[in-house]
Order: C-alpha cells, then structure tokens, then sequence
C-alpha cells in the first residue's frame, strides 16, 4: 500500500553502502521505521528530506515487512540548529522524547506540533535553549495525560501558600503545613520512597499558566532566574520518572550548556 504523510525524522541511521533508516513521526500513521535507498549518495534525490529534523511529505510504500520511501519533499530543515551547539544538543533530547513518546499507527498531531514548535523556535534563536527545554517538557506532562494536579494542597485544599511538595509519582501537592517533608525523597507510613519536589506558588502559577498559554504565548516563562531554574528542574524530573528512562543527549546538553 502506498501512502502519502506528513513527517519530522527524528533519527537517520546509517545501514548498506549509501541507504538510511529513517525514523518518522508522522500525522497519518504516527511513528514510522522507513528505509531511505541510496539517501548517503549525495546526488540522491532523497538527501536533504532525510536528514534528522527535516520535515516534509513523504511517499512510502508500507509492506509488511519493510515501509520503502519513494518520494520526499523537505519543507523545513531547520538549519538554524547547526549554528548553536546547546540548541542542538537539545533538538536531540527533542527528538529522542518524541521517538518514545510516539506510537505505530497512532498519530498524535498535537504533540507532533509540539515538537515543531520548539524545534523552530530554537533553530531561529527566539528563545534561550532552557527556555524551550521546560516549555516542551511542561506541555508535553500535559500532552500525555500525566499532568499534576496544581490547583492546590490536597489535604487542606489551600492555594495561596508560598511553598508546596510535589509528589513527583502521585502527581499531588501539599503545603508545608500538612507536609512537613524536604525536597528530593521523602518515606511514607509504609515505609516506601517517593520521590518529591519542592515548588514556590510562583512555580506552580508559572507551569499552570504555561500549559494553558497559546502556542503564540506558550514560550513566556517569568522573568525570576530562580524561578525559571527551578521550574525547568521540576518539568525534568517529573516527566523522566514517569517516562521511567534517562536520556544520554539530556547529560549531554546540561553539561554543554554549563560551559
């Protein structure tokens, strides 16, 4: 069967003399493992189309056993990712999450846009690399239904207080007061770990406005250092213990960016 989608490659792996295994996140058909013929030879008329982050349409013939490319069309490249290599290393950790995060034959265009969005917005230098590193993460929480309830302590049911525990697992808050418990792990009654973040009320309005901002606001995050450091830490450790996996390009980006 031969089908026509819209897709962002998220990876390209090199296999043979000159093909490539492509990975696309597409609209149509959600992931899909593509194999690209002769997409090294530099005459190919496949070469920039699959290349990682370019985004186009794409004709492919799905078989059982292997889905073949047959034509390609590069709409965006998002070059402006080589020029930054804190950008790029993130584009990378963009990537490798949309990759886990996306199904076979399950399409997600919201969070499919997410990542477009983020990708440009780093490729053109809008914002600081931080900055769409906890945009992304944030909405994504919320894309993937595991978003935290913030709208106050769930035992008093108080939000107006200054500092709150966020149960990183259960995905609740509890003031000081009912809590009493310090940020990274805290024992429960039955004797188990969990794992805990602190967070200000200024953090908590901040993510709630932020997944609830539109896309041509989404990317203002408040103009605290402290806050913004802390929010983005939150984002990182809730979203990868609930993916429950660490990510190499993600160490790899933290340890650039701190040059």
């Amino acid at each position: 069967m031969v089908v026509s989608v819209e897709g962002l490659v998220v990876n390209a792996i090199n296999c043979g003399e000159s093909d490539k295994m492509l990975t696309l996140i597409t609209r149509q058909y959600g992931k899909m493992s593509v194999y690209c013929r002769g997409g090294r030879r530099i005459s190919s008329k496949f070469m920039t189309a699959s290349l990682k982050f370019s985004y186009g349409d794409y004709v492919i013939n799905k078989t059982d056993k292997l889905n073949i490319l047959q034509e390609a069309n590069a709409k965006i490249s998002f070059f402006g990712l080589q020029k930054d290599i804190c950008a790029a290393a993130l584009a990378d950790y963009i990537a490798e999450v949309l990759t886990d995060v996306s199904v076979e034959e399950e399409p997600d265009e919201k969070t499919l846009d997410l990542g477009l969005n983020c990708l440009y917005v780093l490729s053109e230098g809008k914002r600081a690399p931080d900055v769409v590193k906890t945009v992304f993460e944030w909405r994504l929480i919320e894309r993937l239904g595991i978003y935290p309830d913030l709208s106050g302590c769930c035992r008093c049911g108080k939000a107006d207080k200054s500092w709150y525990y966020l149960d990183v697992m259960n995905g609740e808050l509890t003031c000081r007061d009912c809590g009493g418990k310090e940020n990274g792990k805290a024992k429960e009654d039955d004797g188990t770990a969990r794992i805990i973040i602190l967070m200000s009320g200024a953090e908590v309005y901040a993510a709630n406005r932020l997944i609830n901002a539109e896309k041509s606001k989404m990317f203002s995050l408040p103009a605290d250092r402290d806050i913004k450091k802390r929010l983005c830490e939150a984002s990182e450790k809730y979203l990868l213990n609930h993916l429950e996996r660490s990510y190499k390009t993600l160490e790899f980006y933290k340890e650039i960016s701190a040059l």
